[in-house]
């Protein structure tokens, strides 16, 4: 159908509905409003006659014509118009915190709401649900947009028994997976939203997370591997938005798609998008978190990271960075007791080992890092070449004075050549140890890929697969561990050569260890 996107029914018509509650949420047409445990979200007046219509149904399924005819009142309106209408209406009952109310797609035919609650004592399950389900008659919706709602004065007691579509179980199960946050592209979640999306096409969340799955898992795989990741990442995000032309995490996706490293201010502003439309989106949330950090702005990362916690405290990609930046913050018991929690719930998580170890080795504690490195269960599979760095750098941290300090500058500017990993590793050692010079030329030669040291910019198999370490990053710039370096009279120069310097000046902003000014950089 093609024509105007005008809906029929005059908002006089909302006016006259009665307010309704339904499982979480409370209803009010009159306001267009729909209000829930996360909040209250104002909807545009189709999307609240499609919540309207679909309540009135009661968990039977209406076909597409239908709710056409009742809301647009068969005018002609373009393809997506309903689509559209669906993806706000799921969007804006996600935002307000209905869990129990789902719009179910019924491939090849129409939409139905699922509202799970019990039975009246005495009745019997499978009759209340199998009547809730009868068809209702045609006429009902032929009869225009104001007969349509005529029922809804004695919805507010409506229920209707259900379960969670196939579709999103394994949109569940698949954030389970990606919201771990392993360096292992098998373990993304991506196989789950696929399926999700096979049993129901329409699923704008379900491809939006897709994206973000095949983003990660990109970022994880063989260089063979990653162009393609890619495309199918940006394929997955553009058919998000072909249905919900905000749907969020796509418009993650496809800000993450661009490297941040050099392009900090188009994806921070990008990401601020995300978070206009959708203000708790966790992924756009942790996505700006790393970004801050990765700009030198630790206290502004760590305030983004202290409102995620409070949505999803059991993440341990969240725990790992809130290591880090508590560390940074000059908080180091607070960091500390998080290390110590994350290593409880989650002692084989690769990025939460590495910050209980590094938050070790830096804070004058090298001797417990070393029983870590040795003795931990929990340990990543390291390569020997890896362990010898390891083992090496940790002595000459434990005595800085001693003889082992010149093999371990060695071995790190040796081993800095061989990717990201090593030369992260490099870079804080280095500094460290006081050797600040080194440290810079290591960090000239990873981020600009200039000067002596010239790094392999791609993570090989030879390395220790860690979240972060797999291409450029900025963090380690902004951490105690790395405070020669940043001191040292040249740095200044690597953040112009980075483009963070520009940055700072387009954005207003400055980096933390500068008091947040430009004036000394």
């Amino acid at each position: 159908m093609h024509g105007t996107d005008r809906v029929s029914t005059s908002a006089a018509n909302l006016v006259r509905r009665p307010a309704l509650a339904i499982a979480d949420i409370h209803a009010d047409p009159a306001t267009r409003c729909i209000s829930g445990p996360g909040g209250a979200i104002t909807v545009p007046p189709r999307v609240m006659h499609l919540l309207l219509v679909l309540l009135d149904a009661q968990g039977a399924v209406v076909t597409r014509d239908e709710l056409t005819q009742a809301i647009w009142n068969g005018r002609f309106v373009a393809e997506d118009s309903l689509n559209g209408a669906v993806a706000e209406l799921r969007r804006a009952l996600h935002r307000a915190g209905a869990e129990r109310i789902k719009v179910v797609t019924v491939p090849k035919s129409g939409y139905r709401i699922a509202c799970p609650a019990p039975a009246k004592p005495g009745e019997d399950t499978h009759l209340l649900a199998d009547r809730s389900r009868r068809a209702i008659p045609r006429r009902w919706f032929m009869a225009g947009g104001a007969a349509a709602f005529a029922g809804l004065a004695t919805m507010s007691a409506w229920r209707v028994t259900s379960t969670p579509s196939h579709a999103d179980r394994f949109v569940g199960r698949g954030l389970l997976a990606l919201r771990q946050g392993l360096p292992d592209p098998q373990q993304q979640g991506v196989a789950d939203f696929q399926r999700a999306v096979k049993l129901d096409p329409d699923h704008a969340r379900a491809w939006g997370l897709l994206a973000l799955s095949l983003r990660a898992a990109a970022e994880y795989s063989p260089p063979a591997q990653v162009a393609g990741r890619r495309a199918e990442a940006e394929l997955a995000a553009r058919r998000a938005l072909a249905i919900d032309r905000q749907e969020p995490h796509a418009m993650t996706a496809l800000a993450l798609l661009m490297p941040s490293f050099g392009n900090w201010l188009q994806q921070e502003r990008r990401l601020r998008q995300v978070l206009e439309v959708d203000p708790q989106n966790r992924f756009a949330t942790a996505a700006l978190a790393t970004l801050l950090m990765s700009t030198g702005q630790v206290r502004a990362c760590l305030k983004r990271l202290d409102f995620l916690e409070r949505l999803d405290p059991l993440s341990p990609d969240l725990q790992f960075r809130r290591v880090y930046t508590l560390w940074s913050s000059g908080r180091l018991a607070d960091a500390d007791a998080t290390a110590d929690r994350a290593m409880q719930s989650w002692p084989n998580h690769p990025a939460v080992w590495f910050a209980r170890f590094w938050t070790f080795a830096f804070t004058d504690r090298a001797d417990r890092a070393l029983v870590m490195l040795h003795r931990s269960p929990g340990r990543p599979p390291m390569p020997a070449q890896a362990m010898h760095l390891l083992n090496v750098s940790l002595e000459a941290l434990s005595d800085p004075a001693g003889g082992s300090k010149s093999q371990a500058v060695a071995a790190n500017k040796r081993a800095a050549a061989v990717g990201p990993g090593q030369a992260i590793t490099a870079i804080m050692v280095l500094s460290a140890l006081g050797e600040a010079a080194e440290a810079y030329e290591v960090a000239r030669g990873f981020l600009v890929q200039r000067g002596p040291v010239l790094v392999n910019q791609r993570h090989t198999h030879a390395q220790p697969s860690v979240t972060d370490q797999h291409h450029r990053m900025t963090m380690m710039l902004w951490i105690p561990a790395t405070q020669n370096l940043r001191l040292e009279p040249r740095f200044g120069e690597l953040c112009t050569d980075m483009g963070l310097v520009r940055y700072w000046k387009e954005a207003g902003t400055g980096p933390d260890f500068r008091g947040g000014s430009l004036t000394t950089i």
